[in-house]
């Protein structure tokens, strides 16, 4: 395997954190390095890319979130009343 795919290798389990502490010497080294620290730098970018798209993946519609906007304010307003008291609660609880 020629250095430059190692150094590669090493840098992006670094990155995932899977790297081996035995291996770790070499990664530091690379880092030390313009190509490294680009490289590095381009590991991340893509990772918070990555993960960016999961969050905004795993979020509602907005016409999901629209329609629930529009029956939580079609819902009848509670007053406290309506509420059991916290006493009421533990007792309940505990009972």
């Amino acid at each position: 395997m020629d250095i430059q795919r190692r150094m590669r290798e090493h840098l992006s389990a670094l990155a995932d954190g899977e790297l081996d502490e035995s291996e770790r010497e070499l990664a530091l080294a690379a880092l030390a390095t313009a190509e490294g620290q680009q490289r590095w730098r381009a590991y991340h970018l893509v990772r918070d890319t990555l993960q960016a798209e999961a969050t905004a993946a795993a979020l509602p519609s907005p016409a999901f979130q629209a329609r629930l906007a529009q029956r939580l304010a079609a819902e009848p307003a509670h007053s406290g009343a309506d509420t059991p008291d916290a006493d009421t609660q533990t007792s309940t609880i505990s009972s």
